[in-house]
């Protein structure tokens, strides 16, 4: 049955647009057929379909001369139109996802395919209707029979399929699979475009804010639910986008294993069904192939199962489904001559358990709208509307109570098999931990995470007298602050039960970053330096001076470290916690006495490497040449080439930057290569143990109280996670070009070397250092070779020390620069005129010191 809602019938649907559809329908030329009426309605009713407007067009026309035996005969035939939507996010989202092209492409070229494979065995399939004409413009438009006209109807989506019609669609459903197979066996891997579904890293920035709209509504909603409704809620309170990555994650074929060209969407509204006289199934047609990806061929399974199969069948018929379908899927795979990889039974249950998310997803998205009455404003965008017409409708949809009462026994069998377990860290419970709702936390950041932390905070024997009452976690950092990792504060109180007490502290829980940076921790290795740095090189280090009598704590103290298990974490104390340290501001720099205490307790940092490698003791592989320059080198061309390059472009409209352009575009084609080289120690110079990233932002300043609450009395370094054995002069670059302020920066230059390098030999003579001592020309002719590094940094770090606080500042916004986020933060971290006015300031420097314009390095 058709909607009711008056139709708008758009401006492209002339006459003249359906001559090619009727002509390829009748099989006559486009010269025989003339059009001469329309009647344009929509196809289906609101809540049956949601990514494209589907019109039914009856189409009255007349056959002229070359029409053969139709010649003068008056026709009328019905035709489904679809057509892209024009509606705001949805129609984003539609776009992002290749519906149309896909659609396109399984019509006019794959299914057709699928249908010879089974004609060449004697064996006649239609999997979907026949299309007639396909466009893209002036939009995407596909054409197609009404199969209608051949009695075929939906089956009932709110009651559910029963077992014939299940049956039905899983042969049908396993012909497709195996002649998908098949054919990519024959032919090769299909188009680029069927390698991803919904979830694309591409779509990320779509999910994420979606997520963010969706995800106190929801949370919300499962607390009203009867029975557990609280206890899952309190479950997923806390997945934020990690549900996305771990789609991502099981979406992705496993080339060891049996895949197939999945359906993508296939729920009841998208299959048809022909009836005989006395309702007996007759044959079913598949429609909307519009989501098709390459996968396990249980992601249609998880699909079709838990939004459409009848309620009292879903969990009670359920291997027997799957074993039903993989039957078919055997003996089809069979009659087409498969010779590749095929899945036994067990493994398809097993990949099916292993991909339940999909399902568990299925069930909140789909389901519902399966499940919902009619109504006439069903859409995407209502879904996604944030305003009463918007809350109204979902509160409606997922208060359904056919919806909720499914749900009840669904979420038992979800948590009964482990998907709930999304990071699969072993464990399904609640967070109790208190955070602002907008706070995306991994899973596994609960509150027995703190449990270890409290026994080291505390030591065994007062540990045991308590027990943890609360945990307060919030990010720890502002927008634009950090950029390599993910820094959340805990505050943690701890009730003593022998007195009632309740004790706080503080902890800040360094984690890997998400997102593009997060992909490219495993080479980078920043957490397998740091982790070494707190567990042995620094509690090293600082015995070192405590042998001498002098006390020296170079980073906060660390109180838990964990490996790979649930991820590369570190968990230290909260130097902030009490007020007495702070970071400096980033944008205004540092004054001399900071630049002064900064460069005093550098100095003693290298000067204990320097006496610790010196007394025979070995630093790991992760800190020495060739593979931290290796990881390096990739850094910069991975993560800041694209930056440098975005960078150039924006210099290239600012007056001040011609007389440096042409050098500055011949330094950015090969720099990071020839920056491998430069920070490579030789056996000649002297080295240290740099710690890699000496920016303002990487250091807290202790301040006293009451007359001395402004005056800086000591420093503390963090992120220890680019440490690497070379030059000193590598952090000399960092911290001098980035982190000191402006009117410092060049006219005191040379008086922080010589005050850095006076310090390192006062360091260096207490420790015992034996070797000879490194000298203050000597320094300064190491800083000279190297400006090469300290000019990559001034235009690499300092828009990052520049940038405004904003919401969007992050490296992946800087990369993903084609989207709106990316687009405006570039702007802002690139084109700022504070960073104009430094680099006016520094680049006749660097051209006088010869460091730009110089032909050979």
């Amino acid at each position: 049955m058709a909607s009711s809602k008056p139709v708008v019938i758009p401006e492209w649907m002339t006459n003249d647009f359906f001559l090619e559809a009727v002509a390829k329908k009748f099989e006559v030329p486009l010269n025989a057929v003339s059009v001469e009426e329309l009647d344009v309605r929509l196809a289906t009713e609101s809540g049956d379909n949601f990514v494209s407007v589907m019109y039914r067009v009856r189409v009255t026309v007349r056959f002229g001369a070359c029409a053969e035996e139709l010649v003068g005969q008056r026709r009328t035939v019905s035709l489904i139109v679809k057509a892209l939507p024009t509606m705001g996010l949805s129609e984003e989202m539609i776009i992002s996802m290749n519906v149309f092209p896909k659609e396109t492409a399984m019509y006019t070229e794959i299914l057709p395919a699928f249908e010879r494979l089974y004609r060449d065995r004697g064996v006649e399939v239609a999997f979907g209707p026949r299309c007639l004409k396909h466009c893209s413009d002036p939009t995407d438009i596909i054409v197609m029979e009404d199969l209608k006209d051949r009695d075929f109807r939906m089956a009932n989506r709110r009651e559910g399929l029963d077992l014939e019609h299940c049956q039905t669609l899983l042969r049908r459903l396993a012909q497709f699979h195996a002649a998908s197979a098949v054919l990519r066996e024959r032919n090769g891997p299909y188009d680029d475009k069927f390698k991803e579904g919904m979830y694309a890293e591409k779509n990320r920035n779509m999910f994420e804010q979606f997520q963010k709209m969706q995800a106190a509504f929801m949370y919300d909603t499962l607390c009203s639910w009867p029975n557990n409704g609280k206890f899952y809620a309190e479950l997923m309170k806390h997945w934020g986008m990690d549900m996305f990555d771990a789609l991502l994650r099981i979406t992705k074929p496993d080339s060891n294993k049996f895949n197939v060209l999945n359906h993508g969407d296939m729920w009841c509204n998208n299959m048809m069904f022909q009836y005989s006289e006395d309702e007996k199934i007759n044959e079913i047609i598949l429609v909307d192939f519009q989501m098709s990806m390459w996968c396990s061929p249980v992601i249609d399974l998880n699909y079709f199962i838990f939004s459409s199969v009848r309620a009292d069948l879903k969990l009670s018929e359920l291997d027997y489904l799957i074993s039903y379908y993989h039957r078919h899927l055997s003996d089809n795979l069979t009659l087409l001559s498969y010779s590749g990889l095929r899945p036994s039974l067990q493994d398809l249950h097993s990949d099916f358990i292993a991909r339940q998310l999909y399902g568990l997803s299925t069930a909140f998205s789909v389901l519902p709208i399966c499940l919902m009455e009619k109504t006439e404003d069903a859409s995407i965008d209502l879904m996604l509307d944030q305003g009463d017409a918007g809350t109204a409708f979902k509160t409606k949809m997922y208060n359904n109570a056919a919806f909720v009462e499914q749900m009840g026994s669904l979420l038992e069998h979800f948590h009964n098999t482990g998907t709930f377990d999304i990071n699969e860290l072993g464990v399904q419970r609640p967070a109790e931990v208190e955070c602002d709702d907008s706070l995306d936390l991994p899973q596994w950041l609960d509150r027995k995470f703190f449990e270890d932390v409290v026994l080291r905070k505390f030591g065994p024997s007062k540990a045991n007298e308590r027990s943890i009452r609360h945990v307060r976690l919030e990010l720890a950092t502002k927008k634009g602050d950090n950029y390599a990792s993910v820094l959340y504060r805990a505050n943690i109180g701890v009730q003593n039960r022998r007195t009632g007490v309740i004790e706080t502290f503080s902890t800040v829980v360094k984690a890997p970053p998400k997102g593009v940076l997060g992909q490219h921790m495993s080479y980078l290795q920043f957490s397998v330096r740091e982790v070494q740095m707190y567990r042995c090189y620094i509690p090293a280090f600082e015995q070192l001076y405590r042998d001498k009598g002098v006390e020296v704590h170079f980073g906060p103290r660390c109180f838990k470290v964990c490996e790979g298990i649930p991820a590369d974490v570190l968990v230290l104390d909260d130097l902030t916690y009490e007020g007495s340290n702070r970071m400096a501001d980033r944008r205004a720099g540092l004054d001399q006495h900071h630049a002064e205490l900064a460069l005093d307790l550098l100095a003693q940092f290298h000067a204990a490497s320097a006496v610790y490698v010196e007394q025979g003791n070995t630093l790991s592989e992760d800190f020495v040449a060739p593979k931290v320059m290796e990881n390096m080198d990739r850094m910069g061309k991975d993560l800041f080439q694209p930056m440098l390059d975005n960078l150039l472009r924006y210099m290239a409209d600012w007056d001040f930057v011609a007389d440096y352009y042409a050098d500055l575009q011949t330094l950015a084609k090969g720099v990071f290569d020839v920056l491998a080289k430069v920070i490579t120690p030789r056996e000649d110079t002297f080295s240290v143990l740099n710690h890699g990233d000496l920016w303002v932002n990487n250091m807290l300043f202790g301040y006293g109280t009451g007359v001395n609450a402004n005056r800086a009395s000591g420093v503390t370094l963090v992120d220890f996670q680019m440490c690497c054995w070379a030059s000193p002069v590598i952090d000399l670059h960092s911290f001098l070009f980035t982190s000191v302020c402006p009117a410092l920066r060049l006219a005191k230059l040379n008086y922080f070397v010589r005050y850095y390098q006076e310090k390192l030999v006062d360091n260096l003579v207490l420790l015992g250092y034996r070797k000879r001592l490194p000298t203050l020309q000597q320094l300064h002719v190491d800083f000279n070779d190297a400006l090469l590094y300290g000019l990559t940094i001034v235009l690499v770090g300092l828009p990052f020390l520049l940038v405004p606080e904003v919401v969007d500042a992050s490296h992946d916004t800087e990369i993903g620069s084609s989207t709106e986020a990316g687009q405006r933060f570039q702007k802002l971290l690139l084109d700022n005129d504070t960073l104009k006015m430094q680099l006016k300031m520094l680049l006749p420097f660097f051209r006088h010191r010869g460091t730009l314009g110089q032909k050979s390095m």
